[in-house]
C-alpha cells in the first residue's frame, strides 16, 4: 500500500482502528479473552520474575496489583467441591450378591445384561459456599420393568470446618506475602486440609461405601489446597475486567458482550499500565493455558475413584489447550464517526445505570417502604457515571441519556406522591418539602423537576 493510500485511509470520515495505541486518538479499545487454565500462584510470580534480568524487584512490583490472588475460604471451598462432580455417566459393575454391594435393587446396565448401573455425581447447594450435598444419580434396568429407571440419593454431606471465621483469609494473606517476601515462611497446608469435611448425610451412621468416602475426602482436601494456592481463568478474567472498568474507567461498547472496553485517555497516561496488564494476560497464556486440564475440577477420561495403572495414567495426560489468552489495545476515536460510536457507548452505559436505579425505586414502591439512604447511595453511583460522561464527552451526551426517562420519572413521581397522606399534602410548606424529596429520589443532578413533582 502506498503512502498516499495510507494517508487517505487515515483521513477518511469513518476513521481507522490503529494497532499502535500511541498514535493520536481520544482513547483505546482494550479487548481481552481469557481461556481455561490454572497455575500455582508462586510458580506464576516466579516465572514472571525470571523474565526480568535486572532490577527484578523494582520491575516486578509494578505488576503485583495486576495479578489476581488465589481463592480463599468459601470461594476455594465451592471450587474444590466441583472436583467430586462427574458430568459424564460412568458405568459401575455391582453384583447385588456381593457383601459390599450398593445395588440392592438389582439394577442391570442393559436389559437382561450384567448387574450394575451408570452413575453420575452432582452437587446440591445446601448453604452456598458453606455446605453441599453430594448427589448420586443411578440409571439402569430392573427385572420386570420394561424401561430404564432412575434412582437418586444424597449419601454424603460436604461442609466447612474452619477453626475460626478468619483462618482461611489469614492463611491466604500469609501465603501471598511469602511469595513476594523471602523473609516470610510459606504456611503449611496440613491444617488447611482439615478445613473441609466429607461425611455421611445422616449423622452417626456408617457410610454406604467406606472406600469411596475415603477417596472423596482426600480428593476434596487436595482440591481445596489447590484452589487456595492457584489462580485460575475465572480469577484472571475477573481481575482484568475489574481493572479495565473500575481502575481505568472502561466503558462497555454497545455491541460488546463483556470482552472489550473503551478507555478514554487522550493524553496516553494509562498506556503503560494497560501494556503491563497485557503482559500479565500473555504470561497467563504461556504458563496456564497449556495445563488447563491439570486442575482437579476438570473432568478426565477415567472416573476419579478408579485405581489407575501406569498405562491408564499415560492416557490421562491432558491435551494442550486449543486457545491461548490474550489482550489487544487499539487506538480508537480518530474521526467524527468513531466519536459518534463512542458517544453511543456512553449513552448506553448511562441508560443502563438509570434503569437499574429506577428498578430499585419501583421495587421499593411495590414493597411499600422507601429506603432513602440506600437510594442516595445508588443515586451517587449514577451521578458519578453522568459526571464522567459530561467531563469526557460534554453535557449533550448526558442530555441524550436522561431525556428518554422523563416519562418514567413522571410515573414514579405520581406513585411516590401517594406515599404521603392527603392531610400531609394539604399544607403548602409540607407539600414543598415532599416535592423536594420526590425530586431528589427520581432525578439526578442538574435535572429540572417534572410537572408531577411540582404538583
Amino acid at each position: 500500500m502506498s503512502n498516499e493510500t495510507q494517508t487517505e485511509n487515515y483521513n477518511s470520515p469513518e476513521g481507522v482502528v490503529l494497532s499502535n495505541p500511541s498514535l493520536p486518538s481520544i482513547g483505546y479499545l482494550a479487548g481481552f479473552a481469557v481461556y481455561d487454565g490454572s497455575i500455582n500462584y508462586h510458580s506464576f510470580v516466579q516465572s514472571l520474575r525470571d523474565c526480568f534480568e535486572e532490577n527484578e524487584d523494582a520491575e516486578l512490583s509494578t505488576y503485583r496489583n495486576l495479578i489476581p490472588t488465589p481463592r480463599h475460604g468459601g470461594s476455594a471451598f465451592s471450587q474444590a467441591v466441583r472436583s467430586l462432580e462427574t458430568k459424564a455417566q460412568r458405568i459401575v459393575h455391582d453384583d447385588p450378591a456381593s457383601p459390599t454391594t450398593n445395588n440392592k435393587n438389582g439394577m442391570r446396565i442393559k436389559r437382561n445384561g450384567e448387574y450394575g448401573y451408570t452413575t453420575q455425581w452432582s452437587i446440591v447447594a445446601l448453604r452456598r459456599n458453606k455446605e453441599y450435598a453430594l448427589r448420586r444419580t443411578r440409571r439402569g434396568f430392573i427385572d420386570g420393568q420394561p424401561r430404564q429407571l432412575v434412582i437418586e440419593d444424597t449419601p454424603y454431606r460436604i461442609r466447612k470446618a474452619f477453626p475460626n471465621a478468619s483462618y482461611c483469609r489469614e492463611w491466604s494473606l500469609s501465603f501471598v506475602q511469602s511469595v513476594w517476601t523471602d523473609e516470610i515462611k510459606t504456611p503449611s497446608t496440613d491444617d488447611l486440609r482439615k478445613c473441609v469435611v466429607l461425611e455421611p448425610m445422616m449423622a452417626e451412621t456408617l457410610p454406604p461405601d467406606g472406600r469411596f468416602m475415603r477417596l472423596a475426602q482426600e480428593r476434596l482436601r487436595d482440591a481445596f489446597v489447590q484452589a487456595s494456592i492457584c489462580i485460575d481463568d475465572d480469577k484472571m478474567r475477573k481481575k482484568v475486567r475489574n481493572t479495565l472498568k473500575n481502575e481505568y474507567g472502561g466503558i462497555l461498547p454497545h455491541a460488546s458482550s463483556g470482552g472489550t472496553y473503551f478507555i478514554y485517555d487522550p493524553n496516553k497516561t494509562l498506556l503503560p499500565a494497560l501494556n503491563n496488564l497485557g503482559i500479565v494476560v500473555e504470561h497467563f497464556a504461556t504458563t496456564a493455558n497449556s495445563a488447563s486440564r491439570d486442575a482437579m475440577w476438570v473432568e478426565r477420561e477415567h472416573p476419579w475413584w478408579e485405581s489407575l495403572t501406569e498405562a491408564d495414567h499415560a492416557l490421562e495426560i491432558p491435551a494442550v489447550a486449543h486457545y491461548e489468552s490474550g489482550m489487544r489495545i487499539l487506538a480508537y476515536g480518530s474521526s467524527a464517526k468513531q466519536l459518534d460510536d463512542i458517544k453511543k457507548m456512553y449513552v448506553s452505559t448511562m441508560q443502563t445505570a438509570q434503569v437499574k436505579y429506577y428498578q430499585v425505586v419501583q421495587k421499593m414502591l411495590q414493597d411499600g417502604q422507601i429506603d432513602e439512604e440506600l437510594l442516595a447511595l445508588k443515586r451517587d453511583e449514577v451521578n458519578e457515571m453522568l459526571e464522567k460522561s459530561k467531563r469526557e464527552l460534554g453535557a449533550d451526551t448526558v442530555t441524550l441519556a436522561t431525556a428518554r426517562y422523563k416519562e418514567v420519572r413522571s410515573v414514579l413521581s405520581s406513585r411516590l406522591a401517594n406515599v404521603w397522606s392527603p392531610a400531609q399534602r394539604e399544607d403548602a410548606a409540607e407539600q414543598e418539602r415532599i416535592n423536594a424529596r420526590i425530586h431528589r429520589i427520581v432525578s439526578f443532578e442538574d435535572e429540572e423537576p417534572t410537572p408531577e413533582e411540582t404538583q
